[in-house]
């Protein structure tokens, strides 16, 4: 995600440099920050999954909380697969 937000950012730059538009200026920017906390998120909900896991034992997880931990790392490797494909 990284390359898609330098790209955001250069392109909002090179548009707002060509038309003077600062409102659609600041909605690229608003953008881009959405995705940059958008990508802490998934590294954070990585961190705490990997934590997670090595803190409380298979064998003492409640039934609830390793489905969350299962559907937590599915969707990490969504993001992840997402992520790769679309660069």
């Amino acid at each position: 995600m990284n390359k898609a937000l330098e790209d955001l950012y250069s392109k909002a730059s090179a548009v707002y440099e060509k038309y003077q538009d600062q409102e659609l200026y600041d909605y690229l920017m608003t953008l881009a920050r959405h995705l940059e906390n958008a990508d802490m998120m998934k590294h954070q909900l990585g961190y705490l999954l990997m934590h997670a896991r090595s803190t409380v034992a298979a064998p003492v997880r409640t039934t609830h909380f390793q489905e969350a931990l299962t559907r937590a790392a599915r969707f990490l490797e969504k993001v992840e697969k997402d992520d790769a494909s679309s660069a």
